[in-house]
């Protein structure tokens, strides 16, 4: 069995549903004697909308409307209407006098192809458990952190054992720092800096040890490989990043799954930094799926070998990300022995790339 479903993040939701606002032309009120609605409030990129205007006696006013749209310098748009950039836009429409309500349609980007699975009937994926290191720029202790850190990924092939973010929280005038990062340090209780988690429930705090990083990702990785596998797909677009992630079970169980977008090169002074490398901060947390639980989207309970899928937006705050510096992490989460939602394995996606299963 496969499934489809299409999430949105909850910073800034995607769906929207027409509504009437006081001044929606500017300071001049709608006069309620006709209504405006939308074929459909949240469409593709390059997906046509078509607007019905009616009185409100039930009239069909569509003919004789203008269009306008009035998030884009109130310009008069056709009808139907084609937009080729993804957003939030509102319009309304005039009718002689009359003006109607705004409307609200948010325009997605096109979901990405997912890759081919080059062996289907394979289950057995190599293995990678997510670590991330809670720190800052203007934390003093952190370089001895991120020097551990670079000392274990250059050790024998532990850098094969696990994928990296780092959660820039220890001030918020860090440029690194991110709504996404904090929320992600708050799940596991930071209050020291630095602190290394492993997976979504194991905490070190404070320790610059090389020996006892790589004792706890042997703890956790395992050779024999990983209870699930995952592919995806990123595509950048002009105001968020759609993946498109599919999980394959290796073990029966119930999956979830999520994304993060991570910055590289992002360049700030590092507080009691010793080399100059240290200045310039890489897989920085920058965005990730909003969910009550930090594991992310439901996929069910999925039986060996099979698989599912699920399309995620994650919007682009501002304008002080470099968009070529992006990538998405995907995290697979099933349930513990202790009925807690961990990660399985993680994944690494270039922007407008794939990543596919990686197999052993």
């Amino acid at each position: 069995m496969k499934f489809v479903k299409f999430f949105t993040l909850a910073v800034a939701a995607l769906a929207f549903v027409g509504c009437s606002e006081d001044k929606p032309q500017g300071g001049v009120e709608p006069t309620g004697d006709a209504v405006l609605e939308a074929n459909n409030n949240s469409v593709e990129v390059n997906t046509p909308i078509e607007f019905t205007v009616k009185a409100t006696d039930g009239t069909d006013l569509t003919l004789e409307a203008v269009i306008y749209d009035k998030t884009h310098d109130f310009v008069e748009v056709s009808n139907p209407f084609t937009p080729t950039m993804d957003g939030e836009y509102e319009f309304y429409a005039v009718v002689g006098s009359t003006i109607t309500n705004t409307i609200k349609v948010s325009v997605v980007p096109t979901i990405p192809a997912l890759p081919e699975d080059a062996q289907p009937a394979n289950t057995s994926f190599n293995h990678r458990i997510l670590l991330v290191d809670h720190t800052g720029n203007t934390c003093g202790y952190c370089p001895q952190m991120m020097a551990a850190l670079k000392r274990v990924s250059e050790t024998g092939d532990y850098h094969s054992k696990y994928y990296e973010a780092m959660a820039h929280t220890y001030s918020n005038g860090d440029p690194a720092y991110s709504g996404a990062a904090s929320m992600v340090s708050n799940h596991f209780g930071i209050s020291s800096f630095p602190s290394l988690t492993y997976n979504f429930h194991h905490t070190t705090t404070s320790s610059y040890n090389d020996a006892h990083i790589m004792s706890q990702i042997d703890a956790l990785w395992k050779a024999e490989g990983a209870d699930a596998g995952v592919a995806g797909a990123a595509s950048l677009a002009a105001t968020s990043v759609v993946v498109n992630v599919e999980v394959k079970a290796a073990v029966a169980n119930d999956y979830r799954v999520t994304a993060w977008l991570l910055e590289d090169g992002i360049y700030a002074k590092q507080t009691n930094a010793t080399e100059e490398w240290m200045n310039t901060h890489n897989n920085a947390i920058r965005q990730r799926v909003a969910s009550d639980d930090l594991s992310g989207v439901d996929l069910g309970t999925l039986a060996a070998g099979e698989k599912a899928s699920t399309a995620l937006t994650l919007n682009i705050i501002g304008n002080k990300w470099v968009r070529e510096n992006l990538k998405v992490m995907f995290i697979v989460s099933a349930k513990n022995d202790k009925g807690k939602f961990d990660v399985v394995n993680v994944a690494i996606c270039p922007m407008n790339d794939v990543v596919v299963y990686d197999y052993k």
